[in-house]
């Protein structure tokens, strides 16, 4: 994923885990409620945007 996201020219690719997301955003939730542990994402900026 990151390999062919920098070969279409976004250099700052970066992947993110959902296992990450999971424990930011849902780690004090009540209700128990989690997201599907299958969902990764890719966050990608073309070259001329990367600080």
């Amino acid at each position: 994923m990151l390999t062919l996201s920098r070969e279409a020219g976004f250099d700052g690719a970066q992947h993110v885990a959902g296992t990450s997301l999971a424990e930011r955003y849902f780690a004090d939730r009540s209700d128990g409620l989690r997201p599907s542990s299958g969902e990764d994402l890719l966050v990608a900026l073309p070259e001329s945007f990367v600080m």
